[in-house]
Parts: C-alpha cells; sequence; structure tokens
C-alpha cells in the first residue's frame, strides 16, 4: 500500500508538473499509466482488505458499511471537486491546471504516512491476532 500510495503520489505531481509547463508529451502518458499501475497494486483492491480485518468480528458487518459509505462518498467528492478546480479561472491562471493534481498528489502523501504511522502489518497475523492489537489503543 505504500509503494503504490508512494507511485500515485510520484506520478501526480509528474502530471502536475507537465500540466502547469502545459507540456502533453509522452512522458506524460508514462505518468498517467503509472498511476493507473500504482493504484490497480494497491489503494485498489488493498483498501478492501485493510477494511475487512481492521474491525473486530462482533462490529465488523456494520462497521464495514459505513467504511464503504465514506469511501464511495470520498470518490463522490473526488468526481466532483476535479471538474471544479480544473475550470477554475483563478486556478487555471495560477497553477495552469496543475492544481488538482498537486492537491491529489498531497492526500496520496497523507496517505503514505497514516499506512505508515498508524496501520499494523496484518501478513501472516490471523483475524484475531489483529483484533487483538487494535485493543492495545
Amino acid at each position: 500500500m505504500i509503494i503504490g500510495a508512494s507511485g500515485m503520489c510520484i506520478c501526480l505531481y509528474a502530471m502536475g508538473f507537465a500540466a502547469y509547463l502545459h507540456k502533453t508529451e509522452l512522458w506524460v502518458l508514462i505518468f498517467i499509466l503509472g498511476y493507473i499501475a500504482s493504484f490497480a497494486m494497491s489503494v485498489g483492491p488493498v483498501t478492501w482488505v485493510i477494511l475487512s480485518e481492521i474491525f473486530p468480528t462482533k462490529i465488523r458487518g456494520l462497521a464495514m458499511s459505513i467504511a464503504t459509505f465514506c469511501l464511495w462518498t470520498a470518490n463522490y467528492f473526488v468526481s466532483q471537486t476535479f471538474p471544479m478546480m480544473n475550470e477554475n479561472k483563478w486556478l487555471i491562471d495560477k497553477f495552469h491546471h496543475a492544481f488538482p493534481f498537486w492537491l491529489y498528489g498531497f492526500l496520496c502523501a497523507v496517505l503514505v504516512l497514516v499506512m505508515w504511522l498508524l496501520v499494523p502489518e496484518t501478513k501472516g497475523k490471523s483475524l484475531e491476532e489483529i483484533e487483538k492489537h487494535w485493543l492495545k489503543f
């Protein structure tokens, strides 16, 4: 997840840099494809694995439904805010369409920090062991 979110961050900053410089060359396509690949190997599928592991068994069903609602709400906000930022005259004059890419790249950097600092490694652990880890807090 950390590697994928880092790749997404780098690719988004690079696409923002390209937008800022008004470049539409082949290397931009490479960063678009890199973003898609990074998402597909991490945030896309692994989010669902993390959500299914972090909640105690007693509340997992309800917690998963609330977490899924929050996830889809966040997706909705991304789909709504990108066109708003990308069509904002002041942002275009100042950042040349780069601002949304840089903002979402920053959010990917925040994701890297959250994953690194707050989410424990669960590889090879049972759900009961993971639940015991969360009970410490």
